[in-house]
């Protein structure tokens, strides 16, 4: 599977990606060919935990090399960059309908706004979207606070798979967690060998690298109109 991963469909790579992160073998294989530039991957954060947290000890050690944990920023170094992007916010006027192509590019995967995208993340369409200074936060610092429901776990299962994602279910019998892929997993509790909350947002980090200030402005108009734009 991981040979044919750079050839899947963008659509089918999440999921893709999901399995091979699950078990070590798999791990291993798709971590060599991003090492030997293969594969060009893009990994998501949680995605990237699971592989550095592998039990076979070369997978942890090249995971960990080829993509190592963030360093949360500091207070101060986040405070600035709320400030920063605000500024260049509030500096003149965006275009929600260019804005819009940026939200289904970065966003769209794991968040809905007025019944466009996916169920990852919470449906952001109820949210108090004027209230520019939480957005900013949610955005720039993800694992700062996470939304009750939407906390990241990571299970070990005693048949050595290794999973992550929110507890889209949780019962007696079995808990279900939903990945970046969208996709929920059952997990019966009989088979469960760690469950373990992430002190990490299953949203990535750098959603507004890249953009330039218009394009953020844009952005930003398009998060926070108040009914669906037409068209």
């Amino acid at each position: 599977m991981a040979g044919a991963y750079a050839a899947l469909p963008a659509d089918v790579q999440p999921s893709a990606l999901n399995l091979l992160a699950s078990r070590s073998t798999w791990s291993m294989a798709f971590l060599n060919r991003v090492e030997s530039d293969a594969i060009a991957a893009k990994v998501p954060a949680d995605v990237a935990t699971r592989l550095r947290s592998q039990d076979d000890p070369r997978v942890a050690a090249l995971a960990t090399r080829l993509f190592p944990a963030p360093r949360p920023p500091a207070k101060t170094a986040r405070a600035a960059e709320v400030l920063r992007v605000r500024q260049i916010i509030e500096s003149g006027p965006g275009d929600p309908y260019k804005g819009e192509a940026t939200f289904m590019q970065r966003c769209a995967m794991c968040h809905t706004l007025f019944h466009k995208g996916g169920n990852v993340g919470p449906n952001l369409t109820a949210y108090q979207r004027d209230d520019l200074g939480t957005m900013l936060i949610s955005i720039i610092d993800p694992s700062a606070e996470i939304r009750e429901g939407y906390q990241n776990y990571m299970v070990r299962t005693k048949d050595g798979r290794v999973l992550s994602g929110f507890l889209a279910d949780n019962d007696a019998q079995s808990i279900a967690l939903r990945g970046v892929d969208g996709q929920d997993v059952r997990i019966p509790r009989g088979e469960i060998g760690v469950l373990k909350a992430m002190p990490t947002s299953i949203m990535p980090e750098g959603l507004l690298e890249g953009l330039n200030d218009q394009e953020m402005r844009n952005f930003f108009a398009y998060l926070r109109i108040p009914q669906p734009i037409t068209k």
